[in-house]
């Protein structure tokens, strides 16, 4: 069923209906505000040639797109009766009184998930029964836009409480330790130790900073180096860091604190538990429309089947910043962005993190 009855030509009509369909699909982005009731209205009467549009939530008119006529009460009245008698799957034709005599309105509900949040009412500039199809076509659209808002805003809230859980889980084993490191510098290496706690500082600051919005690689990899450099204080020189980072993967944006839980997982889970030296390299490659950033360290490596489980939920793991990261990552970009491991008991351990260079969030 068409949704518009332009007459100037199907390239013209075609491009007109995206356009509208773009402007609503925008406005509805933020939900079932009054700025998405104005061009739901608008919409609605471009689509549908109407005389006059209006949007209602379940108590007052939101927006009114058109010829100006004193039909609110009408609008209220019949937005009551709609919703009260659960006439949610049907459309509602009813009449109204205009300065050239009565005309006939028609009106459907919009619900999200079975429940009603509002109606559309259309007055036409035709017989009002020759809509209802469209009007139902448009409604349909409408509620699955709002769908996908709250999809995203869900996948928004649940990003913004993994950050917290990533921030909670910094570890004060690692805090203590790294101040204890310091401390023990402050008589024998002053320089150093001065030097440790601005850098000790930079951390906590970056760390804690309030704004949970993307960041790009560069910034995530400064992180990453405060937090090297305090580990190596404390660690005397136990482990090799190797870097190297393709100048294609740094303005490249991801959520703040993927690649720091990821390095502190294959120290405090990986070297740490190992006997003698070790070895952490950190490599972001060039990857046509992705940037792929490897961690890897030669320690004592994670049992498969464990982390098999921890991934899926259904078993417990000390592994949780991975988790978290996971989590975030197919939040920010979809399924296909998770984390991807390769490990085994005492075969070390590499992780690798793929990035969009472009998405939809970072236009």
């Amino acid at each position: 069923m068409a949704l518009f009855r332009r007459s100037s030509g199907p390239a013209t009509d075609a491009l007109a209906m995206l356009e509208d369909v773009n402007r609503l699909s925008t406005a509805l982005r933020s939900g079932f505000t009054t700025r998405a009731a104005a061009q739901i209205a608008e919409t609605a009467r471009s689509i549908l040639c109407a005389t006059c549009v209006a949007v209602t939530d379940d108590r007052s008119v939101l927006a009114v797109d058109g010829a100006s006529i004193a039909w609110d009460d009408a609008v209220l009245e019949q937005t009551a009766g709609i919703l009260d008698r659960g006439r949610l799957d049907r459309p509602t034709v009813y009449e109204i009184t205009v300065p050239t005599g009565s005309a006939e309105v028609i009106a459907v509900a919009l619900t999200t998930e079975g429940l009603p949040i509002g109606t559309i009412h259309v007055l036409a500039s035709e017989h009002a029964r020759r809509h209802v199809s469209e009007l139902r076509e448009l409604a349909s659209l409408v509620e699955s836009q709002l769908q996908l808002a709250e999809l995203e805003q869900s996948r928004a809230y649940a990003a913004e409480a993994e950050l917290r859980a990533l921030r909670a889980q910094i570890s004060p084993h690692f805090l203590h330790n790294s101040l204890t490191a310091i401390a023990g510098l402050v008589n024998t290496d002053p320089a150093r130790a001065r030097t440790l706690i601005a850098t000790f500082a930079e951390f906590l600051r970056a760390s804690f900073r309030t704004q949970a919005d993307l960041t790009t690689v560069s910034e995530e990899l400064r992180l990453v180096e405060a937090y090297l450099d305090l580990e190596q204080a404390r660690f005397g020189g136990r482990f090799d860091v190797a870097l190297n980072i393709a100048p294609e993967a740094l303005p490249v944006r991801l959520p703040f604190l993927t690649i720091q839980p990821v390095v502190e997982n294959a120290i405090s889970h990986g070297l740490e538990a190992r006997p003698g030296a070790g070895r952490l390299s950190i490599i972001a490659e060039n990857a046509g429309p992705e940037v792929a950033i490897h961690i890897e360290d030669d320690g004592v490596g994670i049992d498969p089947a464990q982390l098999e489980r921890a991934l899926s939920g259904t078993d417990s793991t000390p592994h949780v910043g991975i988790l978290a990261v996971d989590t975030r990552l197919r939040s920010s970009f979809g399924p296909e962005y998770g984390l991807s491991i390769e490990t085994g008991a005492n075969a070390g351990t590499k992780v690798t993190i793929r990035l969009p260079k472009y998405s939809a969030q970072h236009l």
